[in-house]
């Protein structure tokens, strides 16, 4: 069969000529045949097989009278054909196959055909309904109620059916493997979900839920740019069919914007296309007797969105007007346009806009911008968002306005801060408002506006909290919201007018944050001296107070460096022993802002701020792993001292949403900085994981013994997340890195042991055996040996037949370089040191010995015919593991044969039910039994410590023991069934269990006559018959007496 997806149409077309000129009892015939056909061992074929049903569904349905053989009536339907034929490929083997019947399924929705829809229902329905024809409701089949839904091209009506659980379970299973399919691991069964999803949802064959629309909008993020492009082109597809669906809504923007910073350029013009489409194109001019069509009732509602529910993409939008600035999209008619609705009910979406766009316009009518302002001023409830979007078009607009109204405006904020009413959001912008109405060409004259009207702000603000603090009982009368609103005017304000700040302006903020007095004595002796207890009082403010009161005093750090260092240790120590979560979390965002413009100052409290990430609340895990790696990406911090290990602690993290979140962080924005950062620490790892500091280059950064225990991984309890770091890391080096980093294993950690550098005590074992774990970990195997060129050739290659073949010959040469490179390392490097350290563990007879010949029988696999070249050094080390590797083989053969005997028992069952009719016993499957009978040796790597000698004797006494008889662990009925009952021994019996000659007869024909199939069985109370005389002559004693 040619690989070509043409060439299979063409032939799909052909079949399907042929099969329409076919009799129903044929068409059948050929159907059965067809279906055996879908399950051929020849991917091509399987995958010919789906193109050759979606040509046979276009074909009208054969009727069931028209087959005489009622046993071929089932092959007529399209239902078969859908759900046991093109559905049954869905977890095909070749992912090539899955994606292929994946995009049909999706395809089959489309179909003329009603009862292939209808078989796509039945397999997804959602809450026990079925689609069924009008024709085909009967009477007693419906329910008393039911519901209508339409179809653009199919007359169904949905129905409510009485639905059992299994099919129900069926229905739950076959959605979760979809959304499983849209996650897998191939980038074409990923894009083939992800269309079959969307065909699925726009037909409401699998209901309109948050959790199916999520898996679309979070496909496009795909690692992979083509799926990243069809799941942009999915959700877009699916809101034009559902516009008004408000979830459709939200999972569209969800995908579509935050695309428009995304990495690959191409991905950025398919959002920012998007966006243009549905949003700016739909501006037209608004008037009230003006009706919004569909597109633009569309359009406001995802604006909406943006204003209320969906404000955290943000950031993402501003960037999208960003490029359309430099593109001069907004004309003055859009300008106009936008303007217009303003005043109508979705004037919320028009402001957001407007925001966005005002920056960027040359001229903006400011006549209706400045009554909107007046309106809002006056008003006593409009909505925060929409205010501070006027607030900033304001802003804006502010080099446009003359010097009488710039007054106006700049009295109307002044009164409306003064009231300490607005909104935290609202002080925000009306302080940056204040600031760009001020803006001047001469910054003196600027700068002289800010500390006259911020100024009087501060001063404000500084009164009011001199008359809380310094008043006695002011807890019991604390308005805690005025409060808080006052802290947030002061550090807004204050950044505006330095000058302003005063000494007791600081003193003030500083005693929001004072501990409680008795706190304050537990801790005296836990403080750093340069802490100025002091200048603290006591105080007993809400939480939440104090929570302000840091990012307060954080802003006024910021204009003044010698606060920062009067500060920076007692946001350390609240870090270390606070108990609020979140004054904490306020701390670290202050402490990682103040990095940023004084990163040699805080580089010395990085560690206290990385501490964090083993704290006990996950917010405050989380917030540090954020502002960490923006430190990290912009270079402010730098990967010293237990950093970087730290980061690798947060990949195990009891909570699963961090360490994604920490996966996320390393890959996609710190590696790409950094490639080699995983390799580089990776040795390291060992060591500090395991707490071992005797190494005279590794784990020797300085840390508290509190840390130390907080991010310890030692023990045998901490080994499995110890090995799930090590195994990401190794996922994603390079074959290079890969390379490298074994060679530096045996330079830097196993040459160690072998000079006897690092001692073999307990600490130092745990290290040595770990490392051997490490190495025979299939993740160290270089990815040119250990990936199959045949796989990538004929699954993902398959429309390039000549580019597939030339991948693989490129893949198999490569493979045999590396190959060759990497056993003369071995050789040369590894093998030396393996044999000088299992001669040390022998004299030591140290349990590590184990874990050395378990490395060396997974490392010697591939070279099981060249051991004896491997370790020509020693011969003694060559016998042994080439008796490893063969009693693993025999364990492997011995496993197959089970298995085998086990399918094989199954089948002759029935035979054995037959010929003993009373027996409970053979009324079943004869399963697995563990005996309690004395069990060949098996692979045991304490035994590599045996001399040569004994594993000779050993192996030969085994294989004398083979050659009569079988294990009995796991034994199933082979050639025949037990015709006689077991004997039952009653509990607590002591027993001599013996077998004559024929006890492998269990397994073999022997077994099924005589009393060679019977086990003997002995009590204790009887004495053993003495051994048996042989009645033997010697031919010499003959000869003499001749």
């Amino acid at each position: 069969m040619v690989e070509k997806s043409e060439f299979r149409s063409h032939g799909a077309q052909a079949v399907g000529m042929l099969t329409s000129q076919m009799a129903s009892t044929d068409y059948a015939y050929f159907i059965k045949w067809l279906s055996n056909f879908s399950r051929h061992s020849k991917m091509v074929h399987r995958l010919f097989s789906v193109d050759v049903v979606m040509v046979l569904l276009e074909q009208p349905e054969r009727r069931p009278e028209e087959c005489q053989d009622p046993d071929l009536v089932c092959f007529l339907t399209h239902k078969f054909l859908i759900q046991n034929l093109l559905f049954a490929r869905r977890m095909d083997e070749s992912p090539t196959v899955q994606g292929h019947a994946l995009n049909c399924l999706a395809q089959c929705l489309e179909l003329p055909s009603l009862n292939a829809t209808k078989a796509i229902h039945n397999l997804f329905s959602a809450s026990g309904t079925q689609t069924v024809l009008e024709g085909e409701i009967t009477e007693g089949t419906l329910s008393t109620q039911h519901t209508q839904k339409t179809y653009p091209t199919l007359p169904f009506r949905t129905v409510e059916l009485s639905s059992t659980d299994s099919s129900g379970c069926t229905v739950r299973n076959n959605v979760a493997l979809l959304l499983r399919h849209v996650k897998d691991s191939k980038t074409n069964v990923r894009k083939a979900a992800l269309q079959a999803m969307v065909g699925l949802l726009k037909h409401d064959v699998i209901p309109m839920t948050w959790e199916n629309l999520e898996t679309l909008s979070e496909r496009c993020r795909d690692p992979a740019v083509s799926v990243k492009k069809k799941a942009l082109q999915c959700v877009g597809e699916l809101l034009s069919a559902k516009p008004e669906c408000s979830v459709v809504q939200k999972a569209w923007l969800q995908g579509v914007v935050p695309a428009v910073v995304d990495p690959e350029n191409s991905v950025q013009d398919k959002a920012l296309e998007a966006l243009d489409l549905v949003l700016l194109n739909q501006i037209k001019p608004y008037s009230v007797n003006c009706h919004l069509d569909a597109s633009q009732r569309l359009t406001w509602n995802l604006l909406s969105l943006l204003c209320h529910e969906c404000q955290n993409l943000s950031r993402y939008f501003s960037r999208a007007f960003t490029i359309w600035s430099k593109q001069k999209k907004f004309t003055p008619v859009f300008i106009t346009s936008l303007i217009s609705h303003t005043e109508a009910d979705h004037a919320a979406g028009a402001w957001l806009l407007l925001s966005k766009v005002a920056a960027s316009s040359p001229k903006l009518p400011c006549g209706k911008i400045l009554d909107a302002w007046d309106t809002m001023i006056s008003s006593k409830d409009v909505n925060v968002t929409t205010c501070c979007h006027i607030l900033c078009v304001m802003g804006d607009i502010a080099r446009h306005l003359n010097e009488e109204t710039k007054d106006r405006v700049v009295g109307d904020l002044m009164s409306w801060l003064k009231t300490f009413t607005l909104p935290l959001e609202m002080i925000s912008s009306a302080v940056e408002t204040l600031y760009q109405l001020g803006c001047s060409e001469d910054m003196k004259q600027t700068q002289a506006f800010l500390n006259q009207h911020c100024g009087e702000l501060v001063l404000m603000c500084e009164s009011y909290l001199a008359s809380i603090i310094l008043t006695e009982n002011r807890a019991q009368d604390l308005d805690e919201e005025l409060m808080v609103k006052h802290l947030h005017t002061l550090g807004v304000a204050s950044l505006q007018c330095p000058a302003k700040v005063s000494k007791r302006t600081v003193l003030l903020v500083e005693s929001v944050l004072t501990t409680h007095s008795d706190k304050l004595a537990e801790c005296q002796k836990e403080l750093p001296g340069s802490l100025p207890l002091s200048q603290f009082k006591a105080n007993s403010l809400p939480t939440r107070v104090r929570a302000h009161g840091v990012i307060t005093l954080g802003k006024l750090s910021l204009l003044h460096e010698e606060l920062v260092q009067k500060y920076l240790p007692v946001f350390a120590r609240e870090l270390e022993l606070g108990t609020e979560v979140s004054v904490r979390n306020n701390i670290i965002v202050i402490m990682c802002d103040l990095c940023v413009r004084y990163t040699n100052i805080v580089d010395h409290y990085i560690p206290n701020i990385s501490a964090c990430l083993r704290d006990s609340e996950p917010v405050i895990r989380q917030q540090t792993l954020i502002m960490l790696t923006n430190l990290l990406q912009e270079e402010f911090v730098k990967w010293k001292g237990s950093l970087f290990f730290r980061f690798m602690v947060a990949l195990v993290d009891p909570v699963p949403a961090i360490a994604s979140l920490t996966e996320y962080c390393l890959l996609h924005l710190l590696l790409k900085k950094n490639p080699e950062m995983f390799s580089q620490h990776f040795i390291e790892c060992i060591f500090h994981f395991n707490s071992y500091s005797k190494h005279k280059s590794y784990n020797k950064f300085p840390q508290s013994e509190r840390e130390k225990v907080q991010f310890s991984l030692k023990g045998e309890q901490h080994r499995e997340k110890r090995f799930r770091i090590y195994r990401f890391l190794l996922e994603h080096f390079t074959d290079a890195q890969r390379f490298n980093i074994t060679n530096k294993i045996n330079q830097t950690i196993l040459a160690c042991f072998a000079d006897e550098e690092l001692p073999l005590d307990a600490d130092g074992s745990g290290i040595l055996s770990e490392t051997f774990s490490i190495l025979s970990l299939k993740e160290m195997k270089l990815h040119a040996i250990s990936s199959s060129a045949g796989v990538a050739a004929g699954e993902e290659a398959e429309e390039e037949n000549m580019a597939a073949m030339a991948k693989a010959v490129l893949q198999a040469a490569q493979k045999k370089v590396v190959s060759q490179v990497q056993k003369k390392t071995f050789i040369e490097n590894t093998v030396p040191l393996i044999i000088s350290l299992k001669n040390l563990l022998e004299q030591k007879h140290s349990p590590v010995l184990g874990n050395l010949m378990s490395y060396l029988q997974v490392t010697m696999q591939d070279y099981r015919n060249e051991v004896k070249e491997f370790f020509s050094g020693d011969e003694q080390l060559a016998s042994e593991i080439e008796f490893v590797l063969k009693t693993a083989e025999k364990e492997r053969e011995m496993l197959e044969q089970m298995n085998t005997c086990s399918l094989a028992g199954d089948a002759k069952t029935p035979k054995a039910q037959g010929s003993v009719q009373g027996s409970p016993v053979r009324s079943r499957p004869l399963l697995p039994f563990n005996f309690a009978t004395p069990q060949p040796p098996r692979l045991n790597f304490q035994a590599a410590r045996l001399s040569l000698t004994d594993r000779v004797h050993r192996s030969r006494r085994e294989e004398d023991v083979q050659s009569k008889s079988i294990t009995l662990e796991g034994t199933v009925m082979v050639k025949g069934a037990v015709k006689d009952r077991a004997i039952s021994t009653p509990k607590g019996f002591n027993i001599n269990l013996t077998f004559d000659e024929g006890v492998s007869a269990i397994l073999s024909d022997q077994g099924t006559s005589g009393e060679s199939s019977v086990l003997h069985v002995r009590s204790s109370e009887q004495q053993a018959p003495g051994p048996r005389l042989w009645n033997v002559q010697s031919p010499l004693r003959l000869r003499k007496r001749i």
